[in-house]
C-alpha cells in the first residue's frame, strides 16, 4: 500500500513539476525527491545532497538572499516561502517557487525542515510572453475589440487601449453594451454588416477603407473582421487617414499639374486644389487669394464653400501687418494660424464680417514663387475655434506649393504671351509700314515710269524695234505695278482697314482660288460690321494661316469658309476635302497650328483643328467680339497714335 502511494505521489510530482525535500538538522542530510533531482538537471539519487550542495545550485545572484531566508526560518520556526533561480550543470537557469516549514524541537531549536520546490520557469516565460503581447496589443496603433453576436445585436466583450486612442472613445468600460450604445460612430457604416457576415464560410472579411464621419476629423480606417470562439467576432481598426490623405493629395497634385500642362484655366486648377483639401479635412472651408498687379492687395481666386458674400467682401483686401490671417501671412511671408478670430487682434478690422458668416478660425500660408516673392495665400477656415495640428500644417504647405506652381506658371505664360504679342505687334506694324512704302513710293514711281514710257511712245520715230521695246517696257511696268499691289496687299491688305474683316476674307479667298485653282466658297454674315482693329487683324491672320496650310498640305479641291456671329462671339470655320490630319492629330507639332491657337487664346477664345468624318480638315475659331470702342488688346497688332 505504501509503495503504491509513493508511486502515485511521484507521478503527481512529475506532472506538476513539484519536487519535495527534507532536511534533518541532526545529521545535516538533505533528502530530495526524484522530481527535484530532475528539476535541478540531475539523475534521480545520482549524488548525495547537503545544504552546501543545495546552495551551490542556487544562482550566484540569489545565493546570499536564499541562505539568509533559510537561516531566519530556522531561528523563528514556522512556514516560509521564497523564489530562487538555480543553475543546472548544463548552464541553463530554472525558476523555482519554494515553500517550506521549519520544525522546532523540544529544546526550542530547529530540528529540521520540509518543503516543496515547484519549477515555474515555463509559467514565468508564458506570463512574460503574455505581458509582452499585452503591451504590444495595447501600444500598437491597431484598435482591437471582440464582440458577441447576441441575436441581432453586437455586444462588446473586450477592447485594447489602442482602440480608445484610434477612435477617441473610452470603449473599454462599456463591456456588455451594444455597438449602437458604446460605438455609435460605427452605426450606419459598413462595419456592423461586416461583423454580422462572419460565419464558417466567411471566417475573415475586410474593408479596404471605411470613413467614420461621426468621429472628430472623420478618420478613415482599414477594417478587418475574423471569427472567434463562442459566437464572437474580432474587429481590427487601423487608422489609415494619413495614408489615404497622402494618396489623395498626391493624385490631386498630379491632376493639377496635368491640368496646368494641358492649358486649363488657372481658376479651374486652383478650384481643384481647394476641393481636394476640403474633401480631405472635413469642416474645412478653403480659399486661395492671389496678389494683384500692384503687389499691395489680395484678390479672390478660388473657393468652394466660403459664403459668396464673404469672398466678395475680402476681395481686394490690403496686405499688411494686421490684415486678418491672409493679408498678414502675405505681409510676413510666413504662415499665420489664428485659432479664434473673436479674440485675435489680427482680425480687428474683419471680426464683424467673420462673425456675420460664422467663421471662428483661419489658418493661412503664403504662396511663394521660386525667387521668394509672394504670389498669394492659401487659407483654411473653420466655424469653431481650432488649433492647427501637424497633418493640417503639412496639407497647407503642400497645397500652397501646388498652387504656387500653377500661379507662377500662368504668370510666366502671360508674360510670354505679352512678349509674343509685342513681337507680333512690331512685326505687324513693320509690315504695315513696308506695305505703305511699297504702295506709295514704289507704286507711284512705277506709275510715273509708265507715264514716261507712254510719252516716249508718242514721240518715237518709225523704227519698229524701238516701238516693240517700248511696248515690252509698258508690259513690264504693268507687271511690276501689279506685283507691287499684290505684295503690298499680302503684307497688309488695305481692304481690311478700309472695308472690314468680311471683305478681307472674301478678297483673300478669291486670291487663293485664282492662284491655286482650288474652289473656295465663302459664306459670310458679318456685312460691314466694324470690329476693333487688333481683333480683326488677329482673326484675319488665323484665316491666312489656315488657308496656307490647306494650299501646302491638304491637297484639297474644295474649301468652304463660314464667317458669322454666335451669341456675342465671332465664329470662323475653314473646311477642306483634302487628306486630313494624321490620327491622332499632333497637338503642338506645327508652328502654324500653335500660332493659331495662341492668337485665339490671346483673344479670349479657342482655335480647334480636327479631322472631318467625311474626309479633310476643319479649323474652327470662336472668339468673343470686340468693337472699335473697346480697349485695344495686344494680339499682334500695334495701333499707331494716329489711328
Amino acid at each position: 500500500m505504501g509503495s503504491k502511494v509513493e508511486r502515485q505521489l511521484e507521478i503527481v510530482q512529475q506532472i506538476t513539476h513539484i519536487g519535495s525535500w527534507e532536511w534533518d538538522a541532526a545529521s545535516g542530510v538533505v533528502t530530495w525527491s526524484d522530481e527535484l533531482y530532475r528539476i535541478c538537471g540531475l539523475e534521480p539519487r545520482s549524488r548525495q545532497i547537503t545544504f552546501d550542495v543545495y546552495l551551490s545550485f542556487v544562482h550566484p545572484e540569489d545565493r546570499d538572499r536564499v541562505a539568509d531566508e533559510i537561516r531566519a526560518a530556522r531561528l523563528r520556526g514556522g512556514r516560509f516561502a521564497h523564489r530562487e533561480r538555480i543553475v543546472r550543470p548544463d548552464g541553463s537557469v530554472r525558476e523555482l517557487d519554494t515553500i517550506g516549514e521549519a520544525t522546532i524541537g523540544p529544546d526550542g531549536t530547529a530540528s529540521g525542515m520540509i518543503g516543496t520546490s515547484r519549477d515555474i520557469t515555463a509559467e514565468i516565460r508564458r506570463d512574460e510572453r503574455l505581458r509582452l503581447f499585452a503591451e504590444i496589443v495595447d501600444n500598437m496603433e491597431l484598435g482591437l475589440s471582440s464582440w458577441r453576436i447576441d441575436g441581432g445585436a453586437l455586444r462588446l466583450v473586450a477592447s485594447n487601449v489602442a482602440n480608445e486612442r484610434v477612435t477617441g472613445i473610452a470603449i473599454s468600460s462599456s463591456v456588455g453594451k451594444s455597438m449602437a450604445e458604446c460605438f455609435p460612430a460605427a452605426a450606419g457604416t459598413e462595419i456592423p454588416p461586416l461583423l454580422a457576415g462572419i460565419d464558417l464560410a466567411h471566417p475573415h472579411r475586410e474593408l479596404a477603407a471605411c470613413r467614420l464621419a461621426k468621429l472628430p476629423g472623420a478618420p478613415t480606417f482599414s477594417v478587418k473582421a475574423f471569427a472567434l470562439p463562442d459566437q464572437c467576432v474580432g474587429l481590427v481598426l487601423e487608422d489609415i487617414t494619413l495614408r489615404i490623405r497622402a494618396q489623395r493629395l498626391h493624385f490631386a497634385e498630379r491632376r493639377a499639374l496635368e491640368m496646368l500642362a494641358a492649358g486649363a484655366m488657372l481658376e479651374d486648377i486652383l478650384q481643384t486644389v481647394v476641393a481636394v483639401i476640403e474633401e480631405l479635412v472635413p469642416d474645412t472651408l478653403a480659399s486661395i487669394l492671389v496678389v494683384d498687379e500692384t503687389g499691395t492687395r489680395l484678390r479672390h481666386a478660388a473657393s468652394n464653400s466660403l459664403p459668396v458674400e464673404f469672398t466678395k467682401a475680402i476681395d481686394g483686401g490690403a496686405i499688411g501687418p494686421a490684415a486678418g490671417s491672409c493679408g498678414t501671412a502675405a505681409y510676413r511671408r510666413d504662415a499665420v494660424f489664428v485659432t479664434d478670430i473673436e479674440t485675435d487682434p489680427l482680425w480687428a478690422d474683419y471680426r464683424v464680417l467673420a462673425r456675420t458668416h460664422g467663421l471662428r478660425a483661419c489658418w493661412s500660408s503664403p504662396i511663394l514663387a521660386n525667387d521668394g516673392h509672394v504670389l498669394g495665400t492659401f487659407a483654411m477656415y473653420y466655424r469653431t475655434p481650432r488649433r492647427p495640428e501637424g497633418s493640417a500644417i503639412e496639407l497647407i504647405a503642400r497645397a500652397a506649393h501646388v498652387a504656387g506652381i500653377a500661379i507662377e506658371r500662368r504668370q510666366l505664360d502671360a508674360q510670354l504671351g505679352a512678349l509674343t504679342a509685342r513681337v507680333e505687334a512690331a512685326r505687324e506694324d513693320e509690315r504695315t509700314g513696308i506695305a505703305r512704302e511699297i504702295h506709295d513710293v514704289l507704286g507711284q514711281a512705277l506709275t510715273a515710269l509708265k507715264i514716261d514710257i507712254a510719252w516716249v511712245t508718242r514721240r518715237r520715230g518709225d523704227d519698229p524695234a524701238v516701238g516693240d521695246k517700248l511696248k515690252e517696257m509698258t508690259r513690264t511696268a504693268d507687271d511690276l505695278i501689279q506685283a507691287v499691289q499684290r505684295i503690298s496687299s499680302e503684307l497688309r491688305p488695305g481692304i481690311l482697314d478700309d472695308v472690314g474683316l468680311q471683305a478681307a476674307i472674301e478678297w483673300q479667298s478669291e486670291e487663293v482660288a485664282r492662284r491655286t485653282g482650288i474652289e473656295v466658297l465663302v459664306r459670310a454674315e458679318l456685312g460691314d460690321l466694324q470690329l476693333e482693329r487688333g481683333f480683326a487683324t488677329a482673326v484675319f491672320r488665323i484665316f491666312q494661316e489656315a488657308m496656307t496650310n490647306v494650299v501646302r498640305h491638304a491637297g484639297a479641291q474644295h474649301v468652304v469658309v463660314e464667317l458669322g456671329l454666335e451669341r456675342g462671339r465671332l465664329r470662323l470655320a475653314i473646311s477642306d476635302d483634302g487628306v486630313g490630319l494624321r490620327e491622332p492629330a499632333p497637338r503642338n507639332g506645327s508652328l502654324g497650328l500653335l500660332g493659331m491657337r495662341e492668337r485665339a487664346k490671346r483673344l479670349g477664345g479657342e482655335c480647334i483643328v480636327q479631322r472631318r468624318e467625311v474626309g479633310g480638315t476643319v479649323v474652327s475659331l470662336i472668339v468673343p467680339l470686340r468693337f472699335p470702342a473697346d480697349a485695344p488688346i495686344e494680339t499682334g497688332e500695334f495701333i499707331r497714335p494716329d489711328g
